[in-house]
């Protein structure tokens, strides 16, 4: 496995997709203005409420560190590419720090529309979950993107609001080609941006040519289940690192 530097790393995405890797910029968030359906980037600047700096029910200091997957499950990935990213992104899950808050969010054949199938969480029920979960995958259907990315930011703005903007977030993306949503791609991107939400980006079986690699803090490359998975551990190797977030 080899590194990529991003091109601009405007954020940190971590994707299954093939093999090189890019370096961690620091980045932050803040809570997301509850809009129905709009991205921050659409907003124009004047127009914009202040960043809240509000206090969640049930909120409370947490130093703890989130990774939010999200998983490509399209038509492209269909026969051994789908079982290999399975097995790999089950690995890394099952091989992550018992403390790590993690969530997973899928598009394939059951929910071409993409959802959140496990929300942010830890524990082992948690993992089972996970485990489940990515098993029930079944490659269909395209490539939306841009509706994973912005789910996953909003995930995570959420979760480092209850943790009182303490610890760590990270948004890991798996997929092997190009958001089949352009536009609702390009609007998630200024919207995590906007944020500050890292990104980490692992492109599998498709070398270091994808559109997310200019956004990522850190962009891999991966050919087998082996590189995918050691792409995925390395989107963690920089935890000990907290976040710095710009209020």
């Amino acid at each position: 496995m080899k590194r990529i530097p991003p091109l601009y790393g405007i954020i940190a995405l971590a994707a299954l997709l093939a093999t090189g890797c890019g370096e961690r910029q620091t980045t932050g968030t803040t809570e997301i203005p509850v809009v129905a359906d709009t991205s921050a980037a659409n907003v124009p600047q004047e127009d914009r409420e202040p960043i809240q700096n509000t206090t969640p029910e049930n909120s409370s200091m947490d130093p703890s560190s989130n990774a939010y997957i999200v998983f490509d499950g399209s038509g492209s990935m269909a026969g051994p590419p789908i079982e290999q990213a399975k097995r790999a992104v089950a690995a890394f899950i099952a091989g992550a720090p018992e403390d790590l808050n993690i969530g997973l969010y899928v598009f394939d054949n059951a929910g071409m529309d993409g959802r959140e199938v496990t929300p942010l969480g830890r524990g082992p029920a948690q993992r089972q979950m996970l485990k489940d979960q990515i098993s029930r995958i079944e490659a269909g259907g395209g490539t939306p993107l841009g509706s994973a990315i912005k789910a996953g930011t909003q995930a995570l703005i959420k979760q480092f609001q209850k943790q009182l903007r303490y610890g760590d977030i990270r948004l890991i993306v798996v997929t092997d080609g190009a958001a089949s949503d352009p536009r609702v791609f390009n609007r998630s991107i200024s919207f995590a941006g906007e944020y500050n939400v890292p990104i980490y980006t692992v492109g599998f079986r498709i070398g270091d040519r994808h559109p997310l690699r200019q956004f990522s803090e850190a962009y891999f490359t991966a050919d087998d289940e082996k590189e995918l998975l050691d792409a995925m551990e390395e989107t963690l190797a920089e935890l000990d690192d907290s976040t710095a977030l710009d209020l």
